[in-house]
């Protein structure tokens, strides 16, 4: 991975460490928390591949399978940007 796309991926973890404030509206839970999930399991990824450089394709796909099925609080297309990226650098 070349040092910007090490900024690209370190750019996009500080932006999901701050998790969206969770809804007042309970009917809104559900769907905030199945984001959370899809956040967390993608800043965990780019935390490891940042650190020690390594990702299983499994790993990977698996985390982008949460942010397809639950979304994200980030900007979708820059998400979708992060995954083609760590699929291309996964083990």
């Amino acid at each position: 991975m070349n040092p910007a796309e090490s900024l690209q991926l370190g750019a996009l973890y500080d932006a999901l460490r701050t998790t969206a404030p969770m809804p007042a509206d309970p009917a809104q839970l559900t769907g905030w928390m199945a984001r959370v999930e899809a956040d967390a399991a993608l800043t965990g990824l780019i935390s490891r591949v940042l650190n020690s450089g390594t990702a299983t394709t499994a790993e990977v796909t698996d985390a982008q399978t949460l942010f397809e099925k639950n979304g994200t609080a980030a900007d979708p297309a820059r998400v979708a940007s992060a995954y083609d990226l760590l699929h291309r650098n996964a083990d």
